[in-house]
C-alpha cells in the first residue's frame, strides 16, 4: 500500500503546476546566485593577487635610510579567499580582508566599502547559501502546505481509506515523494556551484555541507506535511507555515543579535585606542611609565656588554629600545584584543545557544564555519597576521641593532605572509551544538508527522 500511495502521489505532483513553478524558481535563484558568486570570487581573487604582487614589488624596491624607516613605510597583507567563501560569504562583507603592517601601530582589519543598504538590511548578499537558507524553505512550504488538505477537500481521501489505506500510509507515502523531490532539488542547486570548487581539501567540507542542508530542508518538508494534516484547511496551513518561517528567519535572528549586543556591549574604537595609548605611555597597570622602562632596559644592556654608556655599545641601542617598545606595545594590544574577543564570543554565544530553538541559526553557523567565513576563522586569520607583523618588525629592528643584512638584500629576503586556515576536524569539533539542534528538530518533525498520522482528521 505504501508503494501504491507513493506512486499515486508522484503522478499527482508531476501534474501539479506548483511543483514546476517551485523547481524552476529554485533553480533560477540558485543559478543566479552561483553565477554571481563565482564571478565575484574570480574578480576578488584577481584583485588580491594583483595587490599582493604590487606591494611585494614595492617592498623589494624600497629605498629607505635604515631598516626602522622601512618598518614605518610598512606594507599590506590580504586574507586569502577560500574556494567555498563565495558559497557562503558569512562575515566577510563586514570584517574586511586587508591589514596594514607598520612599526609602532597594530592596525585592525580594513573595513570594506558598504554595499547597497536595502539589500544588506534585509537578507545580505545573494549567495547560494542565502537561497538555500532563506528561500528554499519557503518554496518547500508552498509545495507541501496543501498536500494532505487537498485530499480531504477533493474527496480522494475517503476513496483511499475505503481501498485499505490508512493516514499513516498516506502521509508516509507523501513524505517519501516530497523528500525525494527535495533531495533532487537540493543536489541540483548545490551542483551549480560545488563541482568547480571540489578539491581534496574541500571534499570533507562539501560532504558535511550537503548533509547539513539536507537535514535542514527535510525539517521543512516534514513540518509542511504535518501542518497540512492537522490544519482545518489549506489557508490555515499556509498561514501557520509562513508564521514559522517569519519567526525562524526574521524574528529570532534579530532578537538574538539585539540581545547579545544589549547584554555584552562592545566599547567604541576611539575608547579602546585611548586606553591602549594610555597603557603604552604609563604601563599596563598604570605604574610603569615608558621612561622608567627605557631606563631599566638601558641599565640591563649596559650591564650585559659591561660598558658605562650607550655610545660604547657594539650594537645600536636605539634599535633595541624600539624593539623593546614594540614588545611592550604587543602585550598591551593583546590584552585589549583578548577583552574584545571575549565580549564578541559572549555575544555570539547568545545566537549559539538560541540555535537550539531555531534551525536557521543552526545551519547558518554550520555553513559559515565549513566555508571558512565565520568569526572563528576571522579571528584565526587576525592572530596569524598579528604574529607575522611582529616577526616582520622584529626582523627589521634586529637588522638595525646588530648590523645584519642591509638595504635591498634585507628587503628582498623579507618573509612572505603565508596563511593556513584551521583543519576541518578542528572546525567540526566546534559545531556539535548546531548539529545537535538540526538533528533534534529533524526528530521532532518526524515525531509530529507520526503523531499526525495517528490522529489526522478525515
Amino acid at each position: 500500500m505504501f508503494r501504491t500511495i507513493a506512486i499515486k502521489e508522484w503522478h499527482m505532483v508531476l501534474r501539479n503546476r506548483t511543483m514546476a513553478v517551485t523547481l524552476l524558481s529554485a533553480l533560477i535563484l540558485s543559478g543566479i546566485a552561483a553565477a554571481g558568486s563565482r564571478l565575484l570570487y574570480r574578480q576578488e581573487q584577481q584583485q588580491r593577487d594583483t595587490a599582493n604582487r604590487q606591494f611585494r614589488q614595492q617592498w623589494e624596491q624600497l629605498r629607505a635610510d635604515d631598516p626602522h624607516s622601512a618598518a614605518h613605510f610598512g606594507t599590506y597583507i590580504f586574507k586569502p579567499l577560500t574556494s567555498l567563501s563565495r558559497f557562503d560569504n558569512g562575515l566577510e562583507s563586514f570584517t574586511g580582508n586587508s591589514l596594514r603592517v607598520e612599526a609602532h601601530v597594530q592596525h585592525q582589519m580594513a573595513t570594506p566599502p558598504l554595499g547597497p543598504g536595502d539589500v544588506y538590511l534585509r537578507f545580505g548578499a545573494l549567495t547560494p547559501a542565502t537561497v538555500l537558507q532563506l528561500f528554499f524553505p519557503l518554496l518547500l512550504f508552498f509545495l507541501c502546505f496543501n498536500s494532505y488538505t487537498q485530499e480531504k477537500t477533493s474527496g480522494t481521501l475517503r476513496l483511499l481509506l475505503i481501498q485499505g489505506a490508512t493516514p499513516r500510509h498516506i502521509l508516509r507515502g507523501k513524505a517519501a515523494v516530497y523528500l525525494g523531490f527535495m533531495t533532487a532539488l537540493l543536489l541540483l542547486s548545490m551542483l551549480l556551484y560545488f563541482p568547480a570548487m571540489a578539491t581534496i581539501h574541500n571534499l570533507p567540507r562539501i560532504f558535511f555541507l550537503v548533509l547539513g542542508y539536507g537535514c535542514y530542508a527535510a525539517i521543512f518538508v516534514l513540518l509542511g506535511l504535518w501542518l497540512s494534516a492537522v490544519a482545518r484547511n489549506a489557508g490555515q496551513s499556509l498561514l501557520l507555515l509562513c508564521s514559522i518561517w517569519l519567526c525562524w528567519h526574521i524574528l529570532l535572528p534579530r532578537l538574538a543579535a539585539a540581545t547579545g549586543e544589549a547584554l555584552y556591549p562592545l566599547p567604541s574604537q576611539p575608547y579602546l585606542q585611548e586606553k591602549i595609548d594610555q597603557a603604552i605611555k604609563t604601563g599596563i597597570d598604570g605604574n610603569d611609565p615608558r621612561d622608567a622602562r627605557t631606563a631599566r632596559l638601558e641599565k640591563s644592556i649596559l650591564q650585559q656588554y659591561k660598558v658605562s654608556s650607550p655610545d660604547q655599545l657594539p650594537v645600536n641601542f636605539d634599535a633595541l629600545r624600539l624593539q623593546a617598545d614594540e614588545n611592550y606595545t604587543q602585550r598591551v594590544y593583546e590584552k585589549y584584543a583578548a577583552m574584545t574577543d571575549s565580549l564578541i564570543r559572549r555575544q555570539n554565544s547568545v545566537q549559539h545557544y538560541l540555535a537550539a530553538a531555531d534551525p536557521y541559526l543552526a545551519i547558518r553557523s554550520i555553513s559559515m564555519a565549513l566555508c571558512g567565513t565565520d568569526y572563528e576563522h576571522q579571528y584565526h586569520f587576525y592572530q596569524a597576521a598579528g604574529a607575522y607583523r611582529n616577526r616582520f618588525i622584529r626582523r627589521l629592528n634586529q637588522a638595525m641593532a646588530y648590523g645584519d643584512e642591509q638595504g635591498q638584500q634585507l628587503y628582498q629576503h623579507a618573509e612572505t605572509f603565508q596563511y593556513k586556515p584551521p583543519a576541518t576536524a578542528q572546525v567540526l569539533r566546534r559545531l556539535w551544538l548546531p548539529a545537535l539542534s538540526l538533528l533534534l528538530w529533524l526528530l521532532i518533525s518526524i515525531s509530529l508527522l507520526n503523531r499526525a498520522a495517528r490522529h489526522a482528521s478525515i
